[in-house]
């Protein structure tokens, strides 16, 4: 998978394969084939975060798109929030908590090339303000709380995304295409861990 593969509108990219059957090495005759082996989770789509994060901002609509501007909004209020409380009480140590968004959100991205160390940190920011809140250390606990604010609206809105461009790919064979040939999927096998893609085939 690109490293920063963006989705190709069908219209401009031109996939020199018409059917799933035409891509060398894949394990899938038919587009058919390949969506029953994911219903019965024996093979899965993996997508490019920000692929999936673009495709959703032009095609997600209803409630996905609610929720994900939703959680956006949440995150820029709090901002505005420890701002206006810093000034309310003088408290200046709480304007420290835009940073902190700030760079939470930048490494909560599940493209972020430390994710999975973020994921144990968002875990233990649960505990550290529970910790920090009984030991009468108010501000401080303020301070994590806003990262695990941050770390866990980042993660669900990349969640929702995600799931709505893999969805997508399920239901179409012509964006599977040239999702797939752009870099912005991949297509793993569950059994042997195999994972099928232009980048992973031309290794």
């Amino acid at each position: 998978m690109k490293p920063h593969a963006t989705v190709i509108d069908r219209a401009e990219s031109q996939p020199e394969w018409k059917a799933v059957g035409d891509i060398p090495g894949f394990p899938f005759e038919t587009f058919d084939q390949m969506e029953a082996a994911a219903a019965i989770k024996t093979f899965n789509i993996g997508v490019d975060p920000l692929a999936a994060a673009e495709w959703a901002s032009r095609f997600n609509g209803g409630t996905r798109k609610a929720v994900v501007t939703a959680l956006s909004l949440l995150l820029v209020m709090a901002a505005v929030a420890s701002v206006v409380a810093a000034m309310l009480t003088n408290n200046y140590w709480l304007i420290a908590a835009a940073p902190i968004q700030a760079a939470v959100f930048y490494v909560s991205h599940p493209a972020s090339p430390i994710r999975k160390w973020v994921t144990v940190g968002g875990a233990l920011s649960v505990v550290a303000f529970v910790d920090l809140l009984f030991n009468g250390w108010v501000t401080a606990a303020t301070l994590v709380a806003y990262a695990g604010l941050t770390f866990a609206a980042v993660r669900a809105a990349a969640f929702i995304t995600n799931s709505s461009f893999r969805k997508a790919l399920l239901k179409d064979e012509e964006l599977f295409l040239a999702a797939f040939a752009g870099g912005a999927c991949t297509l793993r096998n569950n059994r042997t861990s195999r994972v099928y893609g232009v980048a992973a085939n031309s290794l």
